[in-house]
């Protein structure tokens, strides 16, 4: 019966609005001008195709005809996807916390032709319910204020508008102090030790926890760098892993995490799922089993991989973004199980093994006007503080219980599932592209790292122009939206970067250098500051800086593609920039360390540390030094030989490091640091033989790390036929003070 201007977009959370009765707008010149020529306040409500009380707002007042009528009369009606246009939501989410002190999705903001806000909230009723006015009276009250007492909505608006454009953190008016990446990283673990739950593992004192992937890559990346002096680090960040991984905010049967759990102890889950989520979590539970070698950790990174494959991989290339909380208007109705249905599946003795790991959690009561889910949330037995042995014996059942699992999953999967938002998010799939490529390296899965390179040359292939360095920020249904933001461009680069660590393969380091290269010229500023939005027509004012909450920013993630690039390559200018955008952000992060965790995991890696204290003089520079630095080619040397047999080959390739340096062992110690390994072109598969490793101890790693000095010999076994004339040797040399960028030598070979 109706049809908006929304039908022609290309984004599914718009498009689910485009047979609403409001006639509503995209953001765009249009509806701008449109308010600006009728003078009629302006009502923007932000929110995302996964987001439970958007459909429900969408269910229950744009679906309505009268209350459109009334928005249709009195204001211009925008709709806005914050995962299209995260500036936009940047802004108004700040305009909501100043006038609320709270805020969240959707995100229903007035505002004045001229942008400024004047009134704000979430989710409105459509009619008075439990004390709150219903949307009708919140539209006819601000009616008449527009109308009645114009001057002061206008100042209300103006004094919104004020507080807003205060310093800001990350605005260049802020207080620069120049960076103190250690003392940083010891608050950090401070204040997330403050806000600890000793009881259930997770951070924050509300009823809601998220994973906070960021803080988690955060507390691993301070123990890596100093073991010993940061215990509590890791036990924080294990306990988090290890309770989420029991809880029901994982997926028990299907895997992958949900958004958050509702409650302190991990057990009901805000049902939808997040690619930015479950892309982070793949990589922080395989670093989390390189350092502590806990099978649980390998077991979950293992599993939330299969789940992205299974579920979340476009077939043409990409990963889709989200998948919904709720079915039929039910929020987890597809995940819900009761004690009977569970028995009429798997018979009962087979249900009494299943209930010895497993129990269910009984949803909460729904909220009035809600229907009520039928049935209880998946989770592992709580079991207290589990030891290694425990944790060996809990992954050993949890294997062994993989049939039950499937016949459930598989009755599962015959219900109504949620719908998923089918669009592919740049900044997002540049995340699963580096989670695959940790997972791959930490595990030895080589499938992995197939699928980040698969993944990552979709997007340079179908997103990055590298004529004109235009990047796209999304697609849906073959069709590109609008430019790329800062942390598309960042992330991107950090994939490609990962991916050269991880395989050696110089092409992925030429992009990152690409992507780089264009994100500075878009948005880097005079004074260093990096903008976060390629719109500087239609905003209220700059996004401020906020952050890494839920995924990296786009400073954070710019800053550690800088950084790792003036390591890798010693341009200095990459560290010149990354120093310049760092230190207006200076105050922020002493104001809140923890809320930075993705950048300082990036500054707790040793390398970038050292390339940001080589510039620490060269911010105010109007030229970068252009001297070559030494590199790891110039002290490790290699030859090699194949002897030929009726089985195959055997290559023998000697390396020989000079005193004073030594090279990674493989596998090595953490897995930031570049791992000793023979390549050969064309033959990923070849079994190489690494020697034992020897343990090296210094002032930067008392713990030892494990290296090879000297003189060593790497065994590959060649496939019959196979008689290279060179292999490649990945390496990266360091001494007891500095490490040198990774180098790959080609190494000639002879026979024998």
């Amino acid at each position: 019966a109706y049809t908006n201007r929304l039908i022609d977009s290309h984004d599914p959370y718009l498009l689910l609005h485009a047979h609403n009765p409001v006639d509503w707008y995209p953001w765009g010149d249009e509806a701008l001008e449109k308010a600006r020529r009728e003078n009629k306040p302006i009502f923007v409500s932000i929110g995302y195709s996964t987001c439970y009380w958007c459909h429900v707002a969408e269910r229950e007042i744009y679906s309505n005809p009268q209350i459109a009528a009334l928005m249709n009369q009195w204001f211009v009606n925008i709709k806005i996807d914050r995962e299209e246009r995260p500036d936009l939501d940047n802004i108004y989410i700040q305009a909501t916390q100043v006038m609320t002190g709270h805020s969240g999705w959707p995100n229903n903001v007035f505002l004045t032709p001229e942008l400024k806000p004047f009134f704000a909230g979430s989710y409105f009723p459509p009619d008075d319910q439990n004390g709150r006015p219903g949307f009708t009276k919140i539209l006819t009250r601000l009616h008449q204020a527009w109308s009645d007492d114009h001057d002061q909505v206008v100042a209300a608006a103006e004094r919104v508008y004020q507080k807003l454009r205060q310093p800001t953190p990350g605005s260049s008016t802020s207080a620069n102090k120049p960076p103190a990446t250690e003392k940083w990283l010891d608050q950090a673990v401070r204040e997330s030790a403050a806000s600890f739950d000793d009881i259930d593992g997770g951070f924050g004192s509300g009823a809601a926890k998220f994973p906070k992937s960021p803080q988690l890559s955060m507390l691993l990346g301070a123990y890596t760098l100093a073991p010993g002096r940061q215990p509590k680090a890791l036990a924080m960040a294990t306990a988090t892993l290890e309770a989420m991984a029991e809880g029901g905010v994982m997926d028990q049967l299907g895997a992958g995490f949900h958004r958050y759990s509702t409650e302190p102890s991990w057990s009901i889950p805000h049902f939808e799922k997040m690619l930015y989520d479950n892309a982070q979590l793949l990589g922080i539970y395989a670093q989390a089993y390189a350092i502590t070698k806990t099978p649980l950790f390998r077991q979950v990174a293992l599993r939330t991989a299969d789940y992205l494959s299974r579920e979340m991989q476009a077939p043409d290339g990409g990963f889709y973004s989200a998948q919904d909380a709720e079915v039929n208007g039910v929020e987890g109705a597809s995940y819900l199980w009761t004690r009977e249905q569970i028995k009429s599946i798997l018979g009962a003795a087979d249900a009494q093994r299943f209930f010895a790991l497993y129990t269910l959690t009984p949803m909460p009561e729904a909220p009035a006007g809600q229907q009520q889910p039928a049935g209880g949330a998946l989770r592992v037995k709580a079991g207290g503080t589990p030891s290694l042995a425990q944790n060996q014996r809990l992954t050993t059942e949890i294997e062994t219980l993989a049939p039950l699992r499937d016949k459930l999953l598989a009755a599962r999967q015959a219900r109504v599932q949620p719908k998923r938002d089918e669009k592919i998010v740049i900044a997002d799939n540049a995340l699963a592209v580096i989670g695959f490529a940790q997972a791959g390296q930490a595990l030895h899965v080589t499938a992995f790292t197939q699928t980040a390179q698969r993944t990552a040359d979709w997007l340079w292939q179908q997103a990055y122009d590298p004529k004109s360095g235009e990047l796209k920020h999304q697609f849906f249904r073959g069709h590109a939206a609008d430019r790329g933001f800062l942390d598309d461009y960042a992330l991107l680069g950090q994939a490609y970067l990962t991916l050269y660590r991880t395989t050696g393969d110089g092409r992925w380091r030429s992009r990152a250098r690409q992507v780089a290269d264009a994100m500075l010229r878009r948005f880097a500023q005079p004074d260093g500051v990096l903008l976060t939005s390629w719109d500087t027509t239609n905003l209220l004012l700059a996004p401020p800086a906020d952050g890494d909450s839920v995924k990296p920013s786009g400073q954070s993630a710019a800053i550690a593609l800088l950084l790792g690039l003036a390591a890798g390559t010693h341009q200095a200018q990459y560290a010149v920039a990354a120093r310049k955008a760092l230190v207006p952000l200076s105050r922020p992060i002493e104001d809140d360390a923890s809320g930075w965790g993705s950048l300082l995991a990036a500054l707790s890696q040793p390398t970038l540390r050292r390339a940001l204290d080589g510039v620490r003089n060269a911010v105010t520079s109007t030229a970068a030094p252009t001297a070559k630095s030494p590199d790891t080619a110039d002290h490790v040397h290699a030859k090699g030989r194949w002897l030929a047999s009726n089985k195959g080959a055997t290559l023998a390739l000697t390396i020989k490091i000079d005193n004073g340096y030594h090279i990674n062992a493989n596998p090595a110690s953490a897995p930031y640091l570049v791992a000793t390994q023979l390549q050969i072109d064309g033959y990923p598969n070849v079994k190489v033989d690494y020697p034992a490793a020897q343990n090296f101890k210094a002032p930067f790693a008392p713990q030892g790390i494990a290296v090879y000095q000297g003189r060593v010999t790497l065994t590959a076994h060649l496939p019959p036929g196979l008689r290279p004339s060179a292999a490649n040797l990945r390496v990266q040399a360091c001494n007891d003070e500095v490490c040198l960028a990774p180098a790959t030598i080609t190494v000639p070979l002879s026979s024998k």
